[in-house]
């Protein structure tokens, strides 16, 4: 896509224009979220089973690539009574983000999960949503940027044909990289103690363009 407007034209034949340059990305990763929590009088029995969450976690994720989190909190728990304060016990909680390549994964993820969950412990899952990886949206910025230029270039020859002079580059100078992605999402209910077994649907994906704008610069001098 690019749009033309010619700014300032003189005798020295410098043309500003504003170009512009667009792609549409395909989700490639399925984003998931699910936290724990737990009520207990004794915190050693909370990290016990908040730990026992963290190391299935690792195992299913043994290089590290696919989920964040697995810091969680405890802390203890009042109610009040007469304007007194009277211990209740302990609260932990835990949570991760996992970005991963199917529902059907996501699903063996929680499936895992659940069979080492302590029935005490109660699991809340996240809505699920489909999002372009880190590593596609580089790639792409890195190609628009090529994109852009490859148009200055060729606009440049174009008004060398219409002005019978030589027009370069002069320079070009790179606007933010924006994105559009409408993501319909399908959101999970909180799961209780009683897990349901039932597996997840994946949500709706939703293309993401990215655009990319710049400032251009030519100059034209006389053909030789």
């Amino acid at each position: 896509m690019m749009a033309i407007f010619p700014l300032f034209l003189s005798a020295d034949m410098e043309i500003t224009t504003q170009e512009s340059v667009t792609r549409v990305l395909i989700p490639d990763r399925l984003r998931g979220e699910l936290s724990f929590e737990e009520e207990h009088k004794n915190s050693n029995v909370i990290k016990e089973h908040l730990n026992a969450l963290v190391a299935e976690v690792k195992r299913f994720d043994s290089k590290n690539e696919l989920c964040q989190g697995g810091g969680y909190r405890l802390y203890p728990s009042y109610d009040y009574k007469d304007n007194k304060q009277i211990f209740m016990g302990y609260k932990g909680s835990l949570f991760f983000s996992c970005e991963l390549s199917s529902v059907e994964q996501y699903n063996t993820l929680v499936e895992r999960l659940e069979k080492v969950k302590a029935p005490s412990v109660i699991t809340h899952q996240g809505a699920l949503a489909w999002v372009v990886s880190d590593e596609v949206q580089q790639a792409n910025r890195l190609a628009l940027r090529s994109s852009l230029l490859k148009v200055a270039n060729e606009q440049a020859l174009s008004f060398s044909k219409e002005t019978h002079q030589t027009c370069v580059v002069k320079e070009v100078v790179f606007e933010n990289t924006t994105s559009s992605h409408p993501i319909l999402m399908r959101a999970a209910a909180p799961m209780a103690k009683s897990f349901s077994s039932v597996p997840t649907q994946a949500p709706l994906a939703h293309h993401e363009t990215l655009l990319l704008g710049a400032t251009v610069r030519y100059v034209c001098v006389p053909q030789k």
